[in-house]
């Protein structure tokens, strides 16, 4: 990939020159990822360009709103809609692994290819690739792109940003929270958004099996080393004994964190072909390294990873993973 001095304008260019984008985020979505992704169709769409959107596997029914008449296809569809396209936009990611087995056919296209992320880690995918780490959630840096191409801001798309920063953000309670961030939420208040109502979509609409899932996992709770470490494991019988779904634990990994002793917070879940891990830190202990050590990423305070390991016996590496990491971060 050629250097680019500013990756920033180029993707912008590149958005002003397409008549076509196909925009593109990681499997398991979150707010952040979803919200970038609409927005970002919703704008362009504003200016009578055309915008498809992609998702590698399941749209967590939580954000169900933010897609009322155009659900994202799916990986399968990948090759023909990317050939359509004069763009493809990946936000929220630079990160094969997350980007479900589309390799190779991300690789064959790389010259049509440009990433936007906020994520510290990164493979080399696409022709060029804006990395900002100190963007709070890359909604942050899809509003200034947004802003940037002088593209309208529809009341949808402000909303989809919202979604994007305040869930990155834990509305604003995270130590990532900056001037930066603000500003960019001061403009989408100004676009419209109803921030009581964006709320009660996205944390006052749970169904009663999540809350089941949740105190199963609160019963599987466990704190090591003197109560620095939290983990907490939900297997397949707990999703079927509760009649959940597996998007419906987004955001258990937090609650550990209301004990005050507890630096670490580990969350596994078992899925049909792998364990997923979740990773929060107060900041002290740098998850994204343990993450990466393991195959996965993210940032310092949160991160993730999939494993094909027996669920106990990897959760006790994990533990001893923090600890070590937990020793070299305080020393």
């Amino acid at each position: 990939m050629r250097t680019v001095d500013n990756p920033k304008a180029e993707v912008v260019e590149r958005l002003t020159d397409a008549r076509s984008i196909l925009i593109v985020t990681h499997a398991r979505p979150d707010g952040d990822a979803l919200g970038s992704m609409a927005a970002l169709a919703a704008a362009a769409r504003a200016t009578g360009r055309k915008a498809c959107m992609l998702v590698p596997g399941e749209l967590p029914a939580r954000y169900d709103f933010l897609f009322p008449d155009d659900r994202p296809a799916g990986v399968a569809a990948f090759g023909a809609l990317a050939d359509e396209a004069d763009l493809v936009v990946i936000v929220d990611t630079c990160a094969f692994a997350q980007l479900d087995h589309l390799d190779d056919e991300l690789t064959a296209r790389r010259g049509k290819i440009v990433v936007v992320d906020h994520h510290a880690t990164a493979d080399d995918i696409g022709a060029v690739r804006w990395m900002d780490a100190s963007a709070a959630a890359a909604g942050v840096m899809v509003e200034e792109l947004i802003e940037a191409c002088g593209w309208p801001l529809p009341e949808t798309a402000a909303e989809a940003l919202l979604v994007a920063i305040t869930t990155d953000t834990g509305w604003f309670r995270f130590a990532n929270t900056d001037g930066r961030c603000l500003r960019a939420a001061a403009r989408l208040f100004e676009a419209g958004v109803h921030v009581d109502e964006l709320y009660a979509r996205l944390y006052q609409c749970d169904r009663p099996e999540r809350l089941d899932l949740l105190r199963r996992a609160l019963d599987s709770a466990e704190l090591h080393h003197d109560g620095r470490i939290a983990t907490m494991v939900l297997r397949r019988g707990d999703f079927n004994a509760a009649r959940a779904r597996l998007d419906e634990t987004e955001n258990f990994v937090n609650e550990p964190l209301r004990v005050g002793r507890v630096e670490v917070s580990i969350l596994l879940v078992e899925n049909p072909d792998c364990v997923r891990i979740s990773l929060r830190s107060r900041g002290h202990v740098d998850v994204a390294e343990v993450a990466r050590s393991f195959g996965g990423g993210g940032h310092v305070r949160a991160a993730g990873l999939r494993a094909q390991e027996d669920v106990d016996q990897f959760k006790q590496r994990l533990v001893a993973a923090c600890l070590a990491r937990m020793g070299s971060d305080l020393d």
